[in-house]
């Protein structure tokens, strides 16, 4: 097991154990000692009520702690999620756009730019959501002490808002336990950052780091930025920058350069971005059209990097999937299946990344295409009749080296056109 992944079942084990404790040595005595003559809803369902509005509350929280971590350390701020209600800054930079959209976070998260990167200061934007949960905590102890005076003054019935307390207190404090804990979870945690962001050279590479994806969300130029050959969860943030910029200037192999780093870096990096980059090398190398190296590298391939992949829950994995299966296996249904699944994984991408997922996914479609004639691909408008105008609508990332003159490769056909 890796440390990260070891760090991971650590925080989940404390959560578990924080639940069951209080779940079973406080709440469970007092349902069972409360007079079923005051109940006012059935237990369970009022800890479920207690369990929903406690993680809405504090998913609120976390984030409004969040901004005024910004307000107070010169941060600007490009968008809010709070359990998937996106409301993000208009290009324009008036007014605030509303949607439906993923985030990278336990229940949500708010996406920052530096306003001068050697000046801007990121502790507040850990510590603000601990002094608002602090106040939760003040607010809801005081309920409970009220509870409990209430209830031996004779009134049994707030024994059950006290539960209800006592829930909602309980369900806080495991989400902040996962925030704030000091390791990178697989979820982004601020915890994390704190042990990243203890010295200056740190810092300035965290705002540089967030300065390069506010720009690529924007579509605005990005000042070049160090590649790091020792990947860790932090730096591996900065080469992914610099690996989307290599690709929008088509350089596919420094681009799958970039990504191998993170392979080779396995026992300092997370599994899940291990298998996302090993995902990023086969891809990039056989959408360049280095078949020799790409299959290579898809032989160094873990079974856990190819199930990453054959779940198809991003954009480079549905690409790198797409490719393996037209290209290397010869599976028809596996690269249908990875076609269906384009749009959305694309869709679920940052905004600035989706052009670029969009193009190379059409690239990787027309190199199966040639590679495979005899497909049925006309669903996705890459029909061998259609091949001369969809080149001309959708530009190339990295053209990859001409096919025409290869005789079409082996393996499982589709129904013939």
């Amino acid at each position: 097991m890796k440390k990260n992944e070891m760090f991971g079942w650590i925080a989940y084990a404390a959560m578990l154990a924080l639940v069951l404790g209080i779940g079973f040595g406080v709440i469970q005595p007092m349902i069972q000692g409360a007079n079923d003559a005051d109940q006012i809803m059935n237990p369970i369902l009022l800890l479920v009520l207690a369990v929903i509005a406690s993680l809405i509350l504090n998913a609120f929280l976390i984030e409004a702690g969040h901004l005024l971590g910004a307000a107070i350390g010169k941060y600007g701020v490009h968008s809010v999620n709070v359990l998937f209600f996106n409301f993000q800054k208009k290009k324009e930079g008036k007014g605030v756009s509303f949607s439906f959209h993923s985030y990278d976070g336990l229940t949500g998260e708010t996406i920052l730019y530096p306003k001068d990167v050697e000046k801007s200061k990121p502790q507040a934007v850990v510590y603000m959501p601990l002094v608002l949960f602090f106040v939760e905590v003040v607010a809801l102890v005081v309920w409970i002490v009220l509870c409990e005076v209430g209830r031996n003054s004779g009134n049994t019935g707030l024994v059950w808002w006290e539960i209800f307390a006592i829930a909602a207190l309980t369900v806080g404090g495991m989400l902040y336990l996962y925030d704030i804990f000091p390791a990178p979870l697989d979820s982004k945690n601020d915890g994390y950052l704190l042990t990243v962001l203890t010295n200056e050279t740190n810092r300035v590479a965290y705002n540089k780091l967030l300065l390069g994806n506010y720009q690529m969300l924007v579509g605005e130029k990005a000042e070049e930025m160090e590649v790091y050959d020792s990947v860790t969860d932090f730096t591996y943030g900065v080469n992914d920058i610099i690996l989307y910029r290599r690709l929008a200037e088509g350089k596919l192999v420094e681009a799958a350069s970039i990504a191998e780093k993170a392979v080779r870096s396995q026992e300092t990096l997370s599994g899940r971005l291990v298998h996302e980059a090993s995902c990023q090398r086969v891809s990039l190398l056989l959408l360049a059209g280095e078949e020799e190296k790409g299959r290579l590298a898809y032989k160094e391939m873990s079974i856990e990097d190819k199930k990453h992949a054959s779940l198809l829950g991003s954009a480079p994995a549905v690409r790198a999937h797409l490719l393996i299966s037209g290209l290397i296996d010869g599976s028809y249904q596996e690269t249908i299946r990875a076609l269906d699944e384009s749009d959305r994984a694309i869709r679920k991408s940052p905004e600035g990344k989706r052009a670029l997922e969009e193009n190379l996914i059409v690239d990787g479609l027309r190199m199966i295409h040639k590679a495979h004639p005899d497909w049925d691909l006309s669903a996705y408008n890459i029909g061998e009749e259609e091949v001369s105008s969809t080149e001309e609508k959708a530009p190339l990332a990295g053209e990859a080296p001409s096919r025409e003159e290869e005789k079409p490769s082996g393996g499982e056909e589709g129904p013939k056109e």
